[in-house]
């Protein structure tokens, strides 16, 4: 995880003239990216539709936007969050995820806070009105740990069961010593769940600093039948490309050898990957830039990496159904 920086202008002589001037500009480009993401014409005719769920200010809530091809985005709701954080202990909403059920439900889960053994969970049928938010207490009996971040959930249809994986750092924050490492439980129903257990882990910390190659941010893809490919990004924030997999013939693992990093790229996080036509696309929220990238390719192994035109923060693409993307489209 990252806190992108904020620039502050403070030349006091000029302060009145510059700031009138520049907090007019800015306004008026915000004005126009606004207006453009929210004008943005959706191809109702498309053969397939997106939904990215992402966050924008650490407890503003999460936000929805949609796209047919994973480049041009439509901000919807008026570009306003659909639901905001309730709960947690600092009521934060990062990394917002949603996944469709195979019961149609869209449950969404998230980071409540930078420490903490719990993570957000609310559900949905449409989208747009949202259960009772509630905690997951899914680091609860891991020792030694204090942080659970960046949720995914993912459907086993062999084992007939969700999965929510997520990371943590075990040990000494930041300290060689420590570990970081992507845990997970499985789950039936959201109400029962099973002891956490090891997704992956290499046997460095996590922590963004210099040496900490421990993995954050995985996402498992199901690559047709007994294949699966979790993505990863290795937390050493110095050393760029960043972004690897591993493939395994379960969502459990074990998981083999490591392929990346992926490239072109200058430092991202956050991966989220689904496939739009033929070709793999990799979400990103990037470093160098607050709009998401995407790298697009045909064989996992060599990659193009587009600008996308969507402002956003850490989040989740998945396609849904053209009914319920038209039906977005409607609600105001």
């Amino acid at each position: 995880m990252k806190m992108k920086n904020v620039k502050v202008i403070s030349f006091f002589s000029c302060f009145l003239f510059t700031c009138l001037q520049v907090s007019g500009q800015t306004h008026s480009a915000l004005n126009e990216t606004k207006d453009s993401l929210r004008k943005h014409t959706i191809d109702r005719n498309a053969k397939q539709f997106f939904l990215f769920s992402y966050f924008k200010g650490q407890a503003a809530g999460a936000y929805l936007a949609l796209s047919t091809d994973g480049i041009h985005w439509k901000e919807l709701n008026d570009g306003e969050p659909v639901i905001v954080p309730q709960v947690g202990s600092e009521k934060l909403m990062r990394d917002p995820s949603i996944h469709r059920g195979t019961d149609g439900i869209y449950r969404m889960v998230w980071t409540t806070g930078w420490k903490g053994k719990n993570i957000g969970y609310a559900e949905s049928s449409d989208l747009i009105h949202w259960s009772e938010q509630r905690v997951i207490a899914v680091s609860e009996k891991i020792d030694s740990t204090n942080n659970s971040w960046a949720p995914e959930i993912f459907y086993d249809d062999i084992r007939k069961q969700y999965m929510i994986y997520w990371s943590s750092n075990v040990g000494e924050w930041k300290k060689m010593g420590s570990e970081g490492r992507i845990y997970y439980v499985t789950t039936k129903d959201f109400k029962i769940f099973s002891e956490p257990k090891i997704l992956f882990k290499n046997g460095f910390p996590a922590g963004g600093a210099p040496g900490n190659d421990g993995p954050i941010d995985a996402f498992i893809y199901k690559d047709g039948k007994e294949r699966y490919v979790m993505f990863y990004k290795k937390d050493d924030n110095s050393r760029i490309p960043n972004v690897y997999y591993r493939i395994g013939k379960t969502p459990e693992g074990n998981w083999g050898e490591e392929f990346g990093p992926i490239k072109p790229s200058t430092g991202d996080e956050g991966p989220s990957v689904l496939k739009i036509g033929h070709k793999y696309c990799m979400f990103t929220d990037p470093f160098e830039s607050d709009y998401a990238y995407v790298f697009s390719s045909k064989n996992l192994k060599d990659w193009q990496r587009e600008p996308t035109d969507l402002k956003m923060a850490h989040g989740t693409v998945i396609e849904i159904p053209k009914k319920t993307a038209i039906k977005l489209l409607k609600t105001k």
